[in-house]
């Protein structure tokens, strides 16, 4: 009886414990925190070519000619194969991406990201016409309050940041994570959320500027819900919104999923 190559064999168990590692995580819906939703079906595909292949390598392992085995010819694949079943799958903080945080607040996020942006700009009949519960373009408008969240961060963001002038002292509801760096005062910090163009290698983060205005400043990477009065400050020719903070909680019940420019 001939027996089969150990080379076969690791080949074999390298390609089921990659597209077992990839079910697990497309099952689990972990997938989402390494690439962007488009790019799942490629995953799923992948997948499935790597049992594919472990498969033929099964069925044809008995007419492989034996040979040595060197397994210093696969520890490029062991090595990653070993850390992902290890390590834990959690969404990103903003500590990973110190790099990125500077380029993305108030107003550079269209230079780094492009998205459907191609509603008419009625920016000079913004806040006057607002009735309840109201998408006013890319604004949801409740009370004559600003409201952002997870489901039009960006879209809000755009807006603000393009026509800060024409929301100077709007009241604004906003829900993101606490970000906080050298560049900023003591008084300030940033209310933000992670955005994925392609993959985790691309998150950035954005988000608006806050004037703490004596209320309470919470540590770094804390999901808050704020409430305030937005201002803007002109900086290198640019105008950028602020919020005022008047009221910040804890947010019990955070949605930090990452954002999707398109």
């Amino acid at each position: 009886m001939k027996r089969i190559s150990s080379d076969i064999i690791i080949k074999i168990l390298i390609l089921l414990c990659f597209g077992i590692f990839y079910f697990k995580i497309i099952k689990n819906n972990e997938i989402i925190m390494y690439v962007h939703p488009r790019i799942i079906p490629f995953a799923i595909l992948g997948m499935l070519a790597m049992f594919a292949i472990a498969l033929f390598l099964i069925t044809d392992s008995r007419r492989t000619k034996k040979k040595n085995t060197k397994l210093r010819n696969y520890v490029v694949f062991i090595v990653p194969l070993v850390m992902v079943f290890f390590m834990q799958s959690t969404s990103a903080n903003s500590s990973i991406k110190t790099d990125d945080i500077g380029a993305n607040f108030s107003g550079s996020l269209s230079a780094n990201l492009t998205y459907d942006n191609s509603k008419p700009n009625p920016s000079d009949q913004k806040i006057n016409n607002v009735e309840q519960g109201k998408y006013d373009d890319d604004l949801y408008i409740k009370d004559n309050v600003i409201e952002v969240d997870v489901n039009n961060f960006l879209h809000s963001f755009d807006e603000l940041t393009e026509n800060a002038n024409n929301y100077d002292g709007q009241e604004i509801e906003i829900k993101g994570f606490v970000y906080k760096d050298t560049t900023l005062n003591d008084n300030e910090f940033i209310v933000g959320r992670f955005v994925m163009a392609c993959c985790a290698a691309d998150l950035q983060v954005v988000g608006i500027k806050c004037d703490s205005n004596n209320q309470e400043i919470y540590s770094k990477d804390t999901w808050v819900k704020i409430r305030g009065k937005l201002k803007t400050e002109t900086v290198k020719y640019a105008v950028n919104p602020v919020i005022v903070v008047e009221h910040i909680e804890k947010d019990p019940n955070p949605k930090t999923e990452y954002l999707y420019p398109f």
